[in-house]
């Protein structure tokens, strides 16, 4: 089954509320990647029964998607410094 835009912005959202509620800091810098997934790893089975797809195509869907929203946020951010005149 391919996974549609839909379903992996609600993969996303599924995956980022579950992780607010088991990581109290989710700071790669902090929290090592691996406990992060360890972390993650029962939602993300059970959406990958949900969907009927495999655990790395959630995990592949939920990267993309954050790698996505992350890139846009910066772009936005960059927008709006490129917006404002910083000469003193």
């Amino acid at each position: 089954m391919e996974l549609t835009a839909q379903d992996k912005k609600a993969i996303l959202n599924r995956v980022n509320v579950y992780a607010d509620t088991v990581l109290p800091e989710r700071d790669p810098s902090k929290v090592p990647i691996r406990v992060q997934l360890d972390a993650l790893k029962p939602e993300m089975e059970k959406l990958a029964e949900e969907f009927n797809v495999s655990v790395e195509d959630i995990f592949i869907a939920y990267m993309d998607m954050n790698t996505e929203t992350v890139a846009e946020a910066d772009a936005k951010v960059q927008e709006q410094l490129d917006y404002m005149d910083f000469k003193l």
